[in-house]
């Protein structure tokens, strides 16, 4: 569902109004918005509040920027209730939402995992052990090294081992044996891809 954006943190003060009036002009007369809480006038009440201690508070006299920040703080209180109040009632309508003046949120887009390509082979560091690698892939969480000690078929009982790398050391391996070697890149919401199947004769 389509979000409005209602931190305004990072506004300068003058910014802050600027869009606070912008919000409140789109809304007023605005026939798709009929129910809003707080009330149109309501928003008006702390806007023009604002706007005053803002005008006060350029001679820098610290009590009058003190009133400025209270009254923004109360504005920016307001600005998120409204929202809400619009998010409700255009229930994710995305047009209805831009009408608002409102900034619309960036949905987080699913990043995809692709194939991770071939896996490379190599003896390891003593008799028994076998090194297994593939590239890194960019949103892969983890990995399944999985290893068959026959000619894979459909199927195949495959050994899975996780590792959080690309690289994974297989070890007990029986010397002279000829084992198959794949690869699962594991993703977001269980997101699977695997690579080719590789072969080598443990050391």
């Amino acid at each position: 569902m389509k979000k409005v954006n209602f931190y305004f943190n990072n506004f300068t003060d003058v910014n802050f109004q600027k869009k606070a009036n912008n919000i409140y002009d789109s809304l007023n007369g605005n026939v798709l918005f009929t129910n809003l809480v707080p009330t149109l006038p309501e928003v008006k009440l702390a806007l023009d509040k604002y706007m005053a201690d803002l005008a006060a508070a350029a001679t820098s006299d610290r009590n009058a920027v003190a009133l400025k920040n209270k009254s923004r703080g109360e504005l920016n209180a307001v600005l998120k209730q409204l929202a809400l109040s619009v998010m409700t009632e255009a229930n994710g309508d995305e047009a209805m939402l831009i009408t608002s003046s409102f900034t619309l949120m960036k949905q987080r887009e699913p990043r995809y995992i692709t194939n991770p390509g071939n896996v490379t082979l190599s003896n390891g560091i003593t008799s028994g052990q076998m090194v297994s690698m593939i590239r890194a892939v960019t949103g892969g969480m983890s990995y399944l090294h999985e290893i068959a000690n026959e000619f894979p078929v459909d199927d195949s009982m495959w050994i899975a081992n996780a590792s959080s790398t690309s690289r994974h050391v297989f070890t007990n391996l029986t010397p002279g044996k000829q084992y198959w070697v794949r690869v699962a890149v594991i993703g977001s919401r269980n997101q699977k891809a695997y690579s080719s199947v590789a072969t080598w004769f443990a050391q």
